[in-house]
């Protein structure tokens, strides 16, 4: 019996990952807002969207990593915000 090679439990460039799945839900987010509410596309694009988030929660361990700012968001709340713009960069060491 062959054994399959070791794989690691997260990607090997877990920026680039973020990075796809942001894109993928941003293009999500197009779609849902042009199709009928309810419709059964719409329902689909809010599968593959929670989808994401949860992979997503997963990586980076934040439930809400792609939620955006209100526009009262605090100073700190901006930092943080910045901060994981560097990490999807490439600027700063992936954390976790």
């Amino acid at each position: 019996m062959v054994r399959r090679p070791y794989r690691p439990e997260m990607p090997e460039d877990p920026a680039a990952a973020i990075r796809s799945l942001r894109a993928c839900r941003d293009a999500m987010i197009g779609i849902a807002i042009r199709v009928r509410i309810g419709g059964q596309v719409y329902q689909m694009v809010h599968a593959v969207i929670a989808a994401i988030d949860a992979l997503a929660a997963e990586l980076t361990a934040e439930a809400d990593y792609f939620m955006p700012l209100s526009p009262g968001a605090t100073e700190g709340q901006r930092k943080v915000e910045e901060e994981k713009a560097a990490w999807e960069r490439g600027e700063i060491p992936w954390r976790k």
